[in-house]
């Protein structure tokens, strides 16, 4: 189920990625498309800008021509009303002259007169070269006043163009502005899809990451699991054989082969518990090899608790083989004869062979059937005795209710406590 799930996450996170992505490539075609349309924009506005530059020259140049006329005109209108109150002033001075010389006429002679008649003529002269200058003085001044109202012209149309040129202007700067935000908007959400495509990289890696190590753990699971039922199996098969040997032997076999099978089992199954706790203390490094740095501490305290518990056991173990060989050396020294050792090799041989039939050893040596009967009881009581004690567990001494706890009969073989308790999965 957590592989499936597992499975279906991934797919709809590389579901995410790939539309995250798709969006992504989109935004990148729709910036380029802005940044053409932003860049078409910008060339329209240089040349709007070309052209209103070139109009405010053209026009700046006809405001200095018409200011140019303007003070030409001005010029020529002062000369021409000065021009003006000297006719009149002399017009004036004239006309009081010949009043003036009209009142001296009768008393001078001819001669003078005609000296003044020549005089007179010749100021007409003067007054007709006057009239003169004054007409090409207004023929200039309508020249003059031509080209005022032509530049005034140019001016009033270059100034509508000016005008049009600036609307244009703000029209295109308006459309600049809505291109500017559009792009600014589009950067925005640019940045945003990125940042999501980074969270969807970052939770990829994580869900990655974690799925490897959900997996080495599995795997992990799976080997201390096989192993374990293997270990398992062997110690029932194990068990078992020491029943049916336990059985033939007190069936067959003297008191003190049974010791010496019984001191065999307890020898053997120290040297068991030795391996095992050899193997355990070889997982745990491993383990601590592996937990390095991992947030498993609650783990690695339960097999710390574990080491601990089989440390005790071990000890119990220890002492009660202690216990065992001192009541073995106590029978062997309170036994009356030594049994034969042919008959320990026929019960071998026949226990090899034919483990179902019961087949009564014959004993030699001793001195009479009851004595050798009540001899026979006594080490059967003996070996029972044992037997029940190490079968059952019975404790010789005084010991703490932890300890109580983890006592374990011989014949029930159950998986060690760390292949016992799964390593909890956490999940990173």
């Amino acid at each position: 189920m957590a592989n499936v799930e597992e499975a279906k996450q991934m797919e709809v996170i590389t579901e995410l990625s790939k539309q995250a992505v798709q969006e992504y490539e989109g935004l990148q075609e729709e910036h380029k498309r802005t940044k053409m349309e932003c860049e078409r924009a910008y060339k329209e506005r240089n040349d709007a800008m070309k052209k209103l530059k070139e109009f405010q020259r053209v026009s700046h140049m006809v405001i200095e021509e018409v200011n140019v006329i303007q003070e030409s005109l001005e010029i020529e209108k002062t000369c021409r009303q000065s021009a003006e109150a000297l006719a009149s002033k002399l017009n004036r001075q004239n006309k009081s002259l010949k009043r003036k010389s009209m009142l001296y006429l009768a008393h001078l002679g001819p001669e003078v007169i005609a000296e003044i008649s020549i005089e007179d003529e010749e100021t007409p002269v003067e007054s007709e070269q006057g009239t003169c200058s004054f007409g090409h003085c207004q023929q200039i001044i309508t020249e003059l006043r031509d080209k005022l109202t032509s530049s005034l012209d140019e001016k009033r149309r270059i100034s509508i163009e000016l005008q049009e040129a600036r609307e244009s202007l703000a029209g295109f700067r308006d459309e600049l502005l809505k291109e500017k935000h559009n792009n600014t908007m589009l950067i925005a959400e640019t940045i945003q899809q990125k940042k999501l495509l980074e969270k969807y990289n970052r939770v990829s890696l994580l869900t990655l990451e974690e799925y490897e190590v959900l997996r080495e753990n599995l795997d992990l699971e799976k080997d201390l699991r096989t192993e374990a039922e293997n270990f398992a199996r062997e110690m029932l098969v194990e068990q078992k054989k020491l029943n049916r040997q336990s059985q033939i032997l007190l069936q067959n076999t003297s008191p003190s082969e049974a010791l010496r099978e019984a001191l065999c089992d307890v020898s053997r199954l120290t040297q068991a518990f030795e391996t095992e706790k050899l193997g355990y203390q070889k997982q745990m490094k491993e383990i601590q090899e592996q937990l390095q740095g991992s947030e498993l501490k609650k783990e690695v305290q339960a097999l710390q608790r574990h080491v601990d518990l089989l440390e005790e056991d071990k000890k119990e173990w220890e002492d009660r083989c202690a216990k065992a060989e001192v009541q073995a050396k106590d029978l062997h020294f309170t036994a009356p004869s030594a049994p034969n050792p042919l008959s320990s090799l026929l019960s071998m041989i026949r226990k090899k062979r034919q483990i179902s039939n019961d087949i009564p050893l014959v004993t030699q040596g001793s001195p009479g059937k009851d004595a050798g009967r009540e001899a026979l009881d006594i080490r059967h009581q003996a070996v029972d005795e044992m037997m029940q004690r190490i079968k059952k567990g019975v404790h010789l001494r005084p010991v703490s209710p932890a300890s109580r706890m983890n006592v374990r009969q011989p014949q029930e073989v159950t998986t060690p406590p760390l292949l016992q308790s799964p390593i909890p999965l956490q999940r990173v």
